[in-house]
């Protein structure tokens, strides 16, 4: 398979990916509870607006790829699949993953906090103090932005007493 085949089969399967994403969007806002309360718009009406906007645009790109192909897009997937560096790609996925899994019992502060460091050594930085710092502001910001200003509870985990 050659370069120009396998980013156009990339670039189907990402409409394709857009097509699906709309389709979990739909099958999930389907679990939303009706209001009970008197209002015009519903909470599902933007929510089902979106899943049929990915349905839509995710069957046009595909429509587009397939019936008249872009040599132009394809040739730009060409000349930036040649620089992906795959293995930065895959440990700061790695790194999300791992994130995810100690979000709850670290807690919000302290996972992001590792998070942002570790994935800023990954990105290149040498600075590992400063690196920490930042996380933990930005981690110490969000947390209380979400949980005190609009309510939204994230797991504080180890610093459960002191936040």
């Amino acid at each position: 398979m050659n370069a120009e085949t396998r980013a156009l089969l990339w670039l189907r399967l990402t409409a394709l990916a857009v097509i699906g994403l709309g389709g979990v969007i739909l099958t999930q806002t389907s679990q939303i509870g009706e209001n009970l309360g008197y209002t015009i718009i519903g909470p599902r009406f933007f929510p089902t607006l979106v899943g049929i906007g990915f349905l839509i645009l995710g069957g046009l790109l595909f429509l587009r790829l397939t019936m008249f192909p872009d040599q132009t897009l394809i040739d730009e997937v060409v000349a930036e699949e040649r620089m992906i560096d795959w293995l930065m790609t895959a440990t700061v996925l790695a790194l999300l993953v791992v994130y995810a899994a100690l979000l709850e019992s670290l807690g919000y502060v302290l996972a992001t906090t590792i998070f942002f460091a570790l994935n800023s050594r990954v990105l290149g930085s040498r600075r590992l103090r400063r690196d920490v710092l930042i996380g933990f502001a930005i981690g110490i910001a969000v947390y209380l932005f979400f949980t005190r200003l609009l309510g939204v509870r994230l797991p504080a985990g180890l610093l459960s007493g002191l936040l």
